[in-house]
């Protein structure tokens, strides 16, 4: 659901901020839950329309890990069946009810 709530916000340049939690099986050492998770925004050529590359960049919550080129690594994306798996996404209520808005602004034009 938050890739559909970036790609809605992308659309009309507004930009949302969520987290991405991987799991712990995705690594060969212990990592705690502030280093597994990563601060991404919708302001990333993976969710704006008409972008001539695909990237997600984001960094970790605790600081260690700035600035990663995250499609690279995750399973889901360019990383492949070895790649690091989402546990789970999520974003602030603030940023639901933003994203809810603009999912029913695209509702209401579409018609």
């Amino acid at each position: 659901m938050m890739r559909r709530y970036f790609y809605a916000a992308e659309r009309v340049g507004q930009h949302l901020t969520g987290y991405i939690v991987f799991s712990q099986t995705s690594f060969d050492k212990e990592y705690s839950l502030e280093s597994r998770t990563y601060v991404v925004t919708s302001d990333n050529k993976a969710y704006r329309p008409n972008m001539g590359g695909y990237s997600i960049f984001a960094s970790a919550l605790d600081g260690s890990d700035p600035c990663v080129r995250l499609d690279l690594y995750m399973a889901d994306e360019h990383g492949g069946a070895d790649g690091w798996k989402i546990e789970r996404c999520y974003m602030t209520v603030d940023e639901v009810e933003k994203a809810k808005a603009l999912l029913n602004q695209e509702k209401v034009r579409e018609r």
